[in-house]
């Protein structure tokens, strides 16, 4: 036999041999609805049963399956996203998590509420496509305490995905208060896991109803958070006043912040003052603070455009870089000019700020990609756009995406709501 066919041979055999070892999957996972069809207004449930079907256990990552980085990405055609996905990516955020571990032939179950995301309170069909990233490494492990040890250099990960359809059926409010009634008893458990996803279930979905058991929820400390984001959902006018009260009572915290950011969202021009004076009311750098000052922009855009300039005023550095990031949240045409003398500071993070607050409110650059242009040459390029051209320019609140497109190049809106370039630049 030559050295050819030798090395051949055993490369062979060496591949057979690694072939089951590649092929045989540590973990098998499943997903389906909790029940075949459901009536409008109805928790609608997906459920992820994943088993290690290996003679290892194998640890893993746990988390809220609601969250962004759960590994978990859902999409239901036809239904309003109620959380969409915002134009800037999110950096430096965090997740709560755990580590579990599985033995073998066990399994690990995730319970995800898609009214949570969707809204699932009209009849029809939706198709549902739902995928999940698991990374995770087998064992022995040799745990310490609070402190499982992660075998990092394992690298293993398993993807698991489906297409499903959530069938909903027409229905009247008295269909839905027997199963309600049971997620309102829940509340009451002694079993605190039991409790929470009650909580949030009546939260998400926030029938009528249920406005007595919802403000209820805000005495009591650990489902006050959901109390706040049920009151949110409801939209009624006793939901309103509560979450007013939230902002103006509540010690500086996520759940205030919570409720400031829900009534930016409302948008009840009367709240303007309140988030003011919330505004003035933290510390500097505060982050209860900045979300004052934005909500109170997006509630009150250009009227509240002179209030935010005052702002800019302030002995604290900290306060004005937050006052600025509030001007593009106004949507508004009077917040450019600000912006663009914003350009002239001697303050590099400042003229970022400004240079970033035009580009949302305009989705134009003083500078094509790459391009390094100084700072006195920007501020004199945006002065003379705006000069000729502000009056008929297209403005866009932070929500509306779009692609930056040159100061110089003309352009048009185009079916987005976007600028895009002219056809006849």
């Amino acid at each position: 036999m030559s050295k050819l066919l030798q090395k051949l041979t055993l490369a062979m055999t060496l591949a057979t041999a690694l072939v089951p070892a590649f092929a045989e999957s540590q973990l098998e996972g499943h997903f389906h609805l909790s029940k075949s069809s459901y009536i409008a207004g109805e928790p609608v449930f997906l459920i992820f049963e994943m088993k290690n079907t290996g003679r290892k256990p194998v640890m893993f990552q746990t988390g809220d399956p609601r969250s962004f980085c759960s590994g978990f990405s859902v999409e239901v055609e036809g239904a309003r996203n109620r959380q969409p996905a915002g134009c800037y990516p999110i950096t430096g955020a965090a997740c709560a998590s755990n580590y579990e571990v599985v033995l073998p032939g066990k399994t690990h179950t995730d319970r995800i509420l898609l009214n949570h995301r969707y809204d699932l309170g009209q009849p029809g069909r939706f198709p549902l496509h739902v995928r999940h990233w698991l990374p995770y490494a087998k064992g022995p492990f040799k745990a310490r305490p609070g402190k499982p040890a992660w075998p990092f250099t394992e690298n293993l990960q398993e993807k698991f995905e489906d297409r499903l359809e959530i069938s909903i059926e027409p229905a009247n409010g008295k269909d839905l208060e027997p199963e309600f009634q049971q997620y309102a008893q829940q509340l009451k458990s002694r079993d605190s896991q039991e409790e929470l996803a009650a909580a949030g279930v009546i939260a998400d979905l926030a029938p009528k109803y249920m406005e007595g058991t919802i403000l209820g929820m805000l005495e009591v400390r650990q489902l006050e958070s959901y109390g706040i984001e049920g009151l949110r959902n409801l939209g009624t006018p006793a939901a309103h006043r509560a979450l007013a009260d939230v902002v103006r009572t509540a010690l500086a915290g996520q759940n205030q912040n919570q409720a400031i950011i829900y009534l930016g969202e409302i948008g009840d021009r009367g709240d303007i003052q309140l988030l003011l004076d919330v505004a003035h009311a933290s510390a500097p750098g505060m982050y209860s603070r900045e979300l004052a000052l934005v909500s109170a922009a997006e509630v009150g855009g250009a009227e509240a455009v002179p209030a935010l300039a005052e702002e800019l005023k302030d002995k604290s550095r900290m306060n004005r870089e937050a006052a600025a990031r509030a001007l593009y949240n106004t949507g508004s045409r009077a917040a450019v000019p600000v912006l663009i003398e914003l350009l002239r500071w001697p303050d590099e993070s400042m003229n970022k700020t400004a240079e970033f607050g035009l580009g949302v409110l305009t989705h134009r650059t003083a500078a094509e990609r790459r391009e390094s242009i100084p700072p006195e040459v920007r501020y004199l390029k945006w002065a003379h756009w705006w000069k000729t051209q502000g009056a008929s320019a297209n403005i866009y609140k932070y929500g509306q995406c779009g692609d930056l497109m040159p100061l110089e190049k003309p352009c048009v809106q185009g079916a987005s709501g976007a600028c895009v370039e002219s056809r006849a630049s």
